[in-house]
């Protein structure tokens, strides 16, 4: 009988601490929703007057308001085998196996019945800098004109499938017809995707297109825009915060891009072995001489460095540059000493260059690159070095030595704000 009662009470005691616990979680959900909704009220007011009604709709009828829609160009021939493009917006991934891209045309179009009898097309993915070819795409007719002649831009013949692709575009996709739908106003072309060719500078150290190096055209409301800034991977935007989903708020942890690039740029020493293109070194060398240069005189001069018994060179006599080993292209900035005349002597040459170098770190940040300074100037050991190993006149005095390739990812930016370096003289 005892040991009844006591089973009893046990029982009894366990319902207790579940009823307890169940209770506390259901109020610690109510404050939870209470949070998330005060938070989202107080968001919402924080926007124009024209957001001050939240989630209150507006019927438009039956529109096509799907935004983004992509810009792409499709490449066909026609029964001649002359080359065609038009611009298409009803298109995208349809099918993941085989890999599948539809695309929408009306019968009046020259391109719906080129694809109709070529049974291939190729899409053409445009960078923002092309929206003008986009646009000439789009408004006239294959049947009227020939848009490569017109807008100067090169067809070429796909490798697998028969019809052109555009040369200048930075993504070609060449297309096999395998089925289509007619819907109504469009027939939807599917077609197997074959081959897809990608311009290396695009492409990040994973060997994947690094879209904001891509900077992708896209359509929406009768314009044609950018993609805007990134704001976070997949998978790392949402996490599990006591139970319960949260989205942290990407978009404020920098005003702008430039800044997110200012404060994530940092000394990269670990590279892998993916090439840097000419036309990527070019854009840096642009980027450092857009710098600031007293009385403009421009005092720099860049040699690049792709010869690998040089780098190697510099990289056995130079006590801080070891991972030129690992790197196919370095950029050494320079002071022209012809170019200082008078301020030589003041410096200004070195200011003038250290700005050059800093734009062309910020830059190569920006590009996926990594890069690093590693000082030449004011060590004149060093200094002879690089002036002997690259045999350069009297008149260029090295500034730095800077590796440039594709960072591993081991080199991480360092958070350098210190309150205490500002002394603020306010006004009382």
């Amino acid at each position: 009988m005892q040991k009844s009662k006591l089973l009893n009470i046990i029982l009894a005691v366990a319902v207790l601490v579940l009823v307890i616990q169940l209770v506390n979680k259901n109020e610690r959900t109510e404050r939870r929703s209470a949070a998330t909704a005060a938070a989202i009220k107080d968001t919402l007011l924080t926007k124009t007057d024209a957001a001050m009604s939240p989630f209150k709709k507006k019927s438009l009828g039956v529109r096509s308001e799907v935004y983004p829609k992509p810009a792409f160009v499709i490449g066909t021939y026609d029964k001649s085998g002359k080359a065609n493009i038009m611009t298409a917006a009803w298109a995208g991934i349809c099918n993941s196996d085989p890999l599948s891209i539809a695309v929408s045309m009306r019968p009046a179009t020259y391109s719906y019945h080129n694809v109709t009898e070529s049974k291939a097309f190729t899409v053409n993915i445009p960078s923002s800098e092309m929206a003008r070819y986009v646009d000439y795409a789009g408004r006239f007719s294959g049947k009227d004109v020939d848009k490569f002649v017109e807008t100067g831009l090169t067809p070429v013949k796909g490798e697998y499938v028969n019809a052109p692709y555009v040369k200048e575009f930075p993504i070609v996709i060449e297309c096999e017809l395998t089925t289509y739908h007619d819907l109504g106003s469009h027939r939807q072309f599917i077609g197997k995707v074959i081959d897809v060719k990608v311009d290396e500078a695009i492409l990040n150290a994973e060997g994947r297109v690094d879209v904001n190096l891509l900077n992708p055209l896209i359509y929406g409301g009768g314009n044609y825009f950018e993609t805007g800034k990134y704001i976070a991977k997949t998978g790392e935007s949402l996490h599990d915060i006591d139970g319960m989903p949260f989205v942290p708020d990407y978009s404020r942890k920098y005003a702008n891009e430039i800044l997110e690039v200012i404060h994530n740029r940092k000394s990269v020493r670990h590279f892998t072995e993916q090439l840097v293109s000419k036309e990527q070194i070019e854009t840096l060398l642009k980027a450092g001489m857009a710098a600031p240069t007293a009385a403009n005189r421009q005092p720099w001069k860049f040699y690049v460095i792709t010869e690998r018994e040089t780098l190697d060179l510099l990289a056995e006599k130079l006590p801080y540059a070891k991972m030129l080993t690992q790197v196919q292209t370095a950029i050494v900035v320079c002071g022209d000493m012809d170019k200082a005349g008078n301020l030589k002597e003041l410096g200004y040459w070195v200011q003038d260059c250290s700005a050059a170098t800093q734009n062309i770190l910020l830059a190569a940040e920006s590009m996926g690159l990594g890069a690093v300074w590693t000082a030449a100037y004011p060590y004149e050991d060093r200094v002879e070095v690089v002036t002997k190993v690259l045999e350069m006149p009297e008149n260029h005095v090295p500034l730095n030595v800077i590796p440039v390739g594709y960072p591993t990812g081991e080199d991480l930016p360092k958070d350098k704000w210190r309150p205490e370096n500002v002394v603020w003289k306010e006004k009382v």
